[in-house]
This record gives C-alpha cells, structure tokens and sequence, in this order.
C-alpha cells in the first residue's frame, strides 16, 4: 500500500471515529435530560425534595462521560489535521519522501483515557461554553425544584 492510501484510509477511519464520538455525546446529553426530568419528576410527585439535589451529583456524572468523549473527539480531530496536512503536502509535491515521518496511524487503537485534568480543562475553551451551560441549566432546574418544594409544602 502507498503511502497516500495508508493516509486517505486512516482519514476515513478517524472521521468515522469522530463521527461515533458525536453520537455518544448526544446520547449522553439526551440521558441527562431524560434522568433529570425523572428525578425532578419523582422528588416533586413523592413530596421528597430532597432528591431533586441528588440530582447534581447525576449531571456531574454526565457531564464528565461527555467530557472524556469530547477529549477523544479532539485528539480525532488533531489527527485528521496532521492527515490533512500530509495529504495537502503529497498532492503539492508528490515527490517528496518524508510523507509518513513522525505519521502515527495506530491513532484509534491505542486510545489513551484522558486525565481528570484534560477532561475539565475542555472547559477552558471558550468555544465549549455549551456543555457547561446545558448542564448549568439543568443543575439550576433542579435546584429551583428543589426550592419550589420547600415553599409548596
């Protein structure tokens, strides 16, 4: 196999694992509005108000789990742009040598679980603002939930 097709295929390969990543995280986020509802529903149905701020230790939960494939999806997509890179340089000069040096192509199977540091410093780009605002809503719906029952009863 030439080199320019070992690159094209690990490009495949890697889009289809970004893609997959992007599917976990909304199945992620669908779970956690779907187990935020439940609970605030059943701590509001039960008179048990307390069990609407159990609630935030579930959102943490998911939000971490989003993280970790967040973290995965950004090393996917770190590797997409050193293929792209190598691809764009093979198709200016197609004569050079040096297409495959420093090339890594057992970018999915030696997948390395992020540290907790990594995972929550996804957090410091200002262009994942997102997450925390859809778990801060939530947090915040099951605080005022839990709030709303104290008044009530």
């Amino acid at each position: 196999m030439k080199p320019i097709e070992a690159l094209r295929e690990d490009f495949a390969q890697t889009l289809g694992f970004i893609d997959k990543c992007d599917e976990h995280i909304f199945k992620i986020k669908n779970w956690a509005l779907v187990t935020s509802s439940a609970v605030i529903a059943f701590s509001i149905t039960q008179n048990h108000n307390a069990i609407a701020l159990a609630n935030l230790a579930f959102l943490m939960a998911f939000l971490y789990l989003e993280l970790i494939y967040k973290s995965f999806q950004d090393k996917a997509i770190e590797h997409t742009t050193d293929i792209s890179e190598r691809i764009d340089r093979y198709l200016t000069a197609p004569e050079l040598e040096d297409l495959l040096d420093g090339y890594k192509h057992s970018f999915g199977r030696k997948l390395e679980y992020p540290s907790v540091a990594r995972v929550f410093g996804i957090l410091k780009n200002r262009n994942r603002r997102h997450i925390m605002n859809f778990y801060g809503l939530l947090a915040v719906f099951s605080v005022a939930a839990f709030i709303i029952g104290i008044l009530v009863a």
